[in-house]
């Protein structure tokens, strides 16, 4: 199973690497607060609908695509730790 990046990773690589922008510059440019922006980018907070329209509007992009990018992290994530949930199948009728 390959690893998928925090979409935090791929905001810090637009935004940061890419922009050449500083965190509290991209924070003020997203109307968010410095921390929040650090959160994200450093992988301790995943991307909310809120923050998914923040960044489309930035950047141009669809809020699927930044909405996607953070659930296909979360179900990787789950995977990877093959977590056991407690819920059996429901039986099939006769």
């Amino acid at each position: 199973m390959r690893k998928h990046l925090h979409p935090g990773e791929h905001v810090r690589d637009i935004l940061i690497d890419g922009a050449g922008l500083t965190v509290t510059e991209a924070s003020e440019r997203l109307g968010i607060t410095r921390t929040s922006l650090s959160r994200l980018i450093n992988g301790h907070t995943g991307i909310t609908p809120e923050m998914a329209l923040r960044l489309s509007t930035l950047l141009g992009t669809s809020i699927e695509m930044w909405l996607n990018l953070q659930m296909h992290y979360d179900v990787w994530v789950l995977k990877k730790a093959n977590k056991q949930i407690g819920v059996s199948p429901l039986k099939e009728a006769a």
